[in-house]
């Protein structure tokens, strides 16, 4: 019997020493194996290298708890990636569809296929799907429905994967307020420089709208629009926002009828309405949106903002107004990714 517990601790021990050299083997050119994402059946996610595959479990060497064996009936997929030594600290960072957002304004990235997201603003909702790597199209709303945009974008990638360029449009409708007579867009191009997680962009466009009430002053209003934007990670799960919108626009303050009193009349001596009588000057605007996002996974996200808005008219806000002024607010804004 003593010679027998001898011989299974040897073999026990000879077991063992092949298995490390085994381990050992599989772990010396860790260089040459690619990272790969492995999503498992109840949405957990780790990233690593896979040492070994026996056809029944994976032995996967990841960078925050060492070596782990998963079983492959519990796998729903494996993924490679390409660009882990170019993310945030050497760790993986999951940008999933919104590496294409910042806050309000969007980069000129392409996307993939089927990276649908929606978000929700304290004001309304929004939805965008990618119909291609190039074109996604979007709707955005506030809580009532009214009014609602349509928001187009078409990415231009080159042989350079850090420089992208995009055209993008927003269509806007008053809704069911003021019988659908409000309307507007907004049409801009995009040069963006960087990666997902990490870029620039600057943008340039016009935009215009028309309010569609029966006053004679409601002309169709013209701007034009600029942004610079940016996304810089400063965590394993946490990232910058900055985001803007610039516009430059005529102002025009008009003169009330109630000036010319009820009793205009032409040269023949009818009544006639009074003539449009306006000072025309300059209208500067300007939405900053500093903020930060934070994201545990690829499938939701959350980011806060405190945004400013400074406005400047060269012939004040109001017609009896003689100089020029310039107001500011703060708009404290927050709003939530999901991926569909």
């Amino acid at each position: 019997m003593k010679n027998l517990r001898i011989l299974f601790l040897s073999l026990t021990l000879v077991l063992g020493s092949c298995l490390n050299a085994q381990v050992a083997e599989d772990t010396t050119n860790l260089n040459e194996k690619p990272f790969v994402k492995i999503t498992k059946n109840d949405k957990s996610v780790y990233v690593g290298q896979i040492l070994k595959d026996d056809g029944r479990e994976i032995l996967l060497l990841t960078k925050s708890i060492g070596q782990l064996y998963i079983n492959k009936s519990d796998i729903k997929s494996i993924q490679p990636i390409d660009n882990l030594k170019e993310t945030f600290s050497g760790n993986y960072r999951e940008e999933g569809p919104f590496k294409t957002r910042y806050y309000f304004t969007n980069n000129a990235l392409p996307g993939k296929k089927g990276d649908n997201y929606a978000m929700v603003h304290l004001y309304g909702p929004e939805v965008h799907f990618s119909v291609s790597h190039r074109l996604s199209v979007g709707v955005m709303a506030t809580w009532i429905a009214s009014p609602i945009g349509l928001a187009l974008k078409y990415a231009i990638p080159t042989t350079n994967e850090k420089v992208n360029f995009s055209l993008g449009t927003i269509m806007l409708s008053s809704g069911y307020l003021n019988q659908s007579r409000g309307w507007g867009g907004l049409h801009w191009g995009t040069f963006t420089y960087g990666k997902p997680g990490q870029n620039m962009s600057i943008s340039s466009g016009v935009g215009y709208i028309k309010l569609g009430f029966n006053s004679d002053n409601d002309n169709l209003k013209v701007a034009s629009v600029s942004s610079i934007a940016g996304l810089y990670p400063v965590g394993d799960k946490a990232s910058f926002i900055f985001d803007s919108m610039i516009t430059l626009s005529e102002r025009r303050n008009y003169l009330s009828d109630s000036y010319y009193g009820s009793n205009f009349i032409d040269v023949n001596g009818n009544p006639v309405s009074p003539p449009d009588v306006y000072r025309s000057g300059t209208e500067f605007s300007s939405f900053f949106m500093p903020g930060m996002r934070f994201q545990n996974n690829e499938r939701q996200a959350f980011q806060v903002a405190l945004a400013g808005v400074i406005q400047y008219s060269s012939i004040g806000f109001d017609y009896n107004s003689t100089s020029s002024r310039t107001r500011s607010f703060p708009v404290p804004m927050c709003s939530w990714f999901f991926k569909l």
